[in-house]
């Protein structure tokens, strides 16, 4: 009786039936991700958590769920130092972690969704490119907070970087060196980290007056070291090569090095190469690499703790993180 009243009063405050209460508690799937995520709103500021299982703070500490980590590619470094980030904030408040290795589409979201409550999961920390549509419906179903990658579109907090203005700062080192002939070598467009440092490496090429090769701009399928080589291979075994590069992840920094070297280039001397994350394949390339470095451990522990305030039915704030250029062997001034 005590529970059909609860869900009688939140209903009411939701302006929906007491069934439809129901049915976002038992089978959100059936219902609208805008009315789902107003009946749970209505649920956190009566203070009715207990109604509902999805929150870690209306649980017993041995009964809380984990904490998932959704990322799109498991074999990427990147992720691994964010990781690290999240696991030592979710264990400072007694949670475990889970890595989920995919991205959820919105002809898959519901089934994301209900893996999710299987894995009787607090939150999430996504990490991946999704629409708009698809981050709230997961919102929907549990707390959730983006990291790295973010959709400006919606209303769920971000920890990230401006990538655009990183890029600038990459792009004029390379043109403060002396090169030139610029060239870009970066990742999918449906991804926000490509498409901001694209807009960077353009924008101070058309503010420097400095002509663009289109053979020159080479988007990669995928953030894979042999796709990249390739296709830089292709462009440096021109016979107008160019004399600097922008890569927009350090394993195509790697890359360019390596196809510089089948190409009978000398980095720095003949091609400098700049890079961006900061992972440890920076400091193994000969030579080592130029890169702007990403706090990929702040970004995951940030992102963390503004997961648990959203779970503790708290405002959390979206965070844009400092970059800072890191500079290598890869550049030299001429």
């Amino acid at each position: 009786m005590a529970k059909k009243m609860t869900i009688d009063l939140v209903a009411q405050r939701a302006g929906v039936s007491p069934a439809t209460v129901s049915r976002v508690i038992n089978h959100p799937e059936l219902v609208s991700a805008k009315t789902t995520a107003r009946v749970n709103a209505c649920i956190r500021e009566l203070g009715y958590a207990s109604l509902v299982d999805r929150y870690g703070t209306a649980r017993p500490p041995e009964e809380r769920g984990p904490i998932v980590v959704n990322i799109p590619w498991l074999d990427n470094p990147f992720y691994s130092e964010i990781v690290h980030g999240v696991r030592d904030s979710a264990r400072t408040a007694g949670y475990d972690v889970l890595i989920s290795w995919d991205t959820p589409r919105q002809s898959t979201v519901g089934a994301y969704c209900a893996s999710l409550r299987r894995s009787n999961a607090s939150g999430l920390i996504t990490m991946c490119s999704l629409s708009t549509e698809t981050i709230e419906r997961i919102d929907a179903t549990l707390p959730t907070i983006q990291c790295a990658e973010n959709n400006p579109e919606t209303d769920v907090p971000y920890v990230t970087i401006d990538d655009r203005s990183a890029a600038r700062v990459a792009v004029e080192h390379l043109i403060s060196c002396g090169c030139r002939r610029l060239a870009i070598v970066s990742g999918p467009e449906s991804y926000k980290y490509a498409r901001g440092r694209m807009e960077g490496f353009l924008s101070v090429a058309r503010e420097r007056g400095i002509d663009l090769d289109p053979n020159w701009i080479l988007q990669v399928p995928d953030n894979n070291y042999e796709l990249a080589c390739s296709a830089a291979c292709h462009m440096l075994e021109s016979e107008n090569a160019p004399d600097g590069v922008f890569a927009c992840s350090d394993t195509y920094g790697a890359a360019v090095i390596r196809a510089a070297r089948r190409a009978g280039l000398s980095v720095p001397d003949d091609l400098m190469v700049v890079g961006f994350d900061n992972i440890d394949i920076a400091t193994m390339t000969t030579p080592t690499l130029t890169t702007v470095n990403q706090p990929r451990y702040r970004m995951g522990y940030s992102a963390c703790n503004l997961l648990l305030e959203r779970m503790r039915g708290g405002a959390a704030r979206s965070m844009t993180l400092e970059t800072e250029l890191i500079v290598r062997e890869s550049t030299t001034r001429r």
